[in-house]
């Protein structure tokens, strides 16, 4: 009897157990499509599975285009200051009949100016047989085409034995018997003495005149006022030009070259002088 109970029993509750697991939910498979992949990844303990979200862009491929290369704009190179020689003249290593001789130019020559000296006297200028070989040339020997306003000025090197220099300036116009003429101070800058002078005064019309002195005295009006002769180194005297004539003398030029001796002989050395609004 008791056993027939415990089988009883046992029966009953595997039914109950059966009926409770029906209850349970089930596993289902989605349809849905997936939003993520998973891709493996290696790591030092073994392979992980790595969720990689797939987002779309909205941004366009890029397409290669070709770039083009502007072409070089030419490069402006100004014309060189040319000087043509317009009588024989020599060309020295410095500005001066005592530096030694470079070259002698012919009438037609043409020659690439560098620059020019303090005193605008002389070019500086390339020797065309030898490019890398500069020398000077007396100013009032050349003509000069191009632009000079940029044009270095070159301050000379020591000559190897004594120099003749000067300052000239135009100082005023004086009268003398009724008549103009132009007076100008020298003052002696270099080493040896100055006992000549020629002076040459143009006007705008082409009228001239000149004379040649041997003394650098100071004249006022018609009279000697100081005699000065020779004229040292670091000393200052005047020059004047002979009576001026012509109307309209307020514009002019003067070529004035001083020598080392008497009667524009020895070592001479020239300067222009433009003159405006006299």
């Amino acid at each position: 009897m008791r056993t027939t109970f415990l089988q009883l029993f046992c029966l009953l509750t595997l039914g109950m157990l059966a009926l409770a697991a029906c209850n349970l939910p089930t596993n289902r498979i989605s349809t849905a499509a997936p939003t993520d992949m998973q891709q493996p990844v290696e790591t030092s303990t073994g392979t992980q599975t790595a969720q990689v979200e797939i987002v779309p862009s909205d941004t366009p491929a890029v397409t290669a285009t070709e770039t083009q290369t502007p072409e070089p704009s030419a490069t402006f190179t100004p014309e060189p200051t040319m000087a043509e020689v317009v009588r024989e003249s020599n060309c020295r290593v410095g500005p001066g009949a005592l530096y030694d001789l470079v070259a002698k130019y012919q009438v037609g020559q043409k020659l690439e100016v560098v620059a020019k000296d303090l005193g605008n006297t002389y070019w500086f200028v390339k020797n065309p047989e030898k490019p890398e070989e500069e020398c000077y040339i007396l100013a009032q020997n050349v003509t000069i085409n191009g632009d000079t306003a940029a044009l270095p000025k070159f301050t000379p090197q020591p000559s190897p034995t004594a120099m003749p220099y000067y300052n000239v300036a135009f100082k005023k116009l004086d009268t003398c018997a009724g008549v103009d003429f132009a007076l100008f101070t020298i003052e002696n800058v270099g080493s040896v003495p100055f006992r000549s002078v020629y002076i040459k005064v143009t006007g705008t019309k082409g009228d001239s005149v000149e004379q040649v002195l041997n003394a650098f005295d100071l004249k006022v009006r018609c009279v000697l006022a100081k005699n000065i002769a020779p004229l040292d180194p670091g000393a200052s005297g005047y020059i004047y030009s002979p009576p001026i004539t012509w109307a309209g003398h307020s514009v002019f030029r003067a070529v004035i070259m001083a020598c080392t001796e008497k009667n524009l002989k020895g070592t001479c050395v020239t300067q222009t002088v433009d003159v405006k609004g006299a």
